[in-house]
């Protein structure tokens, strides 16, 4: 083989030469690199959680008397949570320092689905009103107590700040 500066323009087959591409150190990297990738990958749980939103008010009258039907509505607040049916507060459980008294609102819904279930025809139903600064996940634990105490509808609601302002 004599050397020279300029390479010929030949095929492979006239030269003899067998030129082969190490792919090795290329292939050690990505092993590497994917591992580093895999570990670093945050995984995520998909949880879907099925409700439903509040009539409409045209839809939610009883159109013999004229008046909304009555629902049990849970009124969550950084004060207070209450329970209510229709304009009337049946229990208000006091929130203390940030923490919800849960553990007291799930005895206080199992009492009042009892008390209600004879002259209501939504005793499977149930409405959760949230004030705008409660957590998400403060109201998706009012969910999960409700749909454990029996409730197997449950809507949601916006809270106002007042409820006597409106009347």
């Amino acid at each position: 083989m004599k050397l020279s500066l300029f390479q010929e323009n030949r095929l492979l087959s006239e030269t003899g030469e067998n030129n082969e591409i190490d792919i090795a150190p290329v292939m050690n990297m990505f092993i590497v690199l994917v591992t580093f990738l895999i570990s670093m990958a945050v995984f995520t749980h998909v949880a879907i959680m099925e409700f439903t939103l509040p009539p409409n008010v045209g839809a939610g009258l009883d159109q013999s008397k004229g008046k909304p039907k009555l629902r049990l509505t849970v009124r969550v607040g950084s004060d207070y949570m209450g329970i209510v049916l229709g304009d009337k507060l049946l229990d208000s459980l006091p929130v203390a320092q940030g923490k919800f008294p849960f553990d007291t609102l799930a005895a206080k819904l199992q009492m009042r689905r009892k008390e209600t279930a004879p002259q209501s025809a939504f005793q499977d139903e149930i409405v959760i009103a949230s004030r705008d600064e409660i957590a998400f996940k403060q109201v998706i634990h009012v969910m999960d107590i409700c749909r454990e105490t029996g409730f197997s509808k449950v809507g949601l609601s916006s809270a106002t700040v007042n409820p006597e302002a409106g009347k």
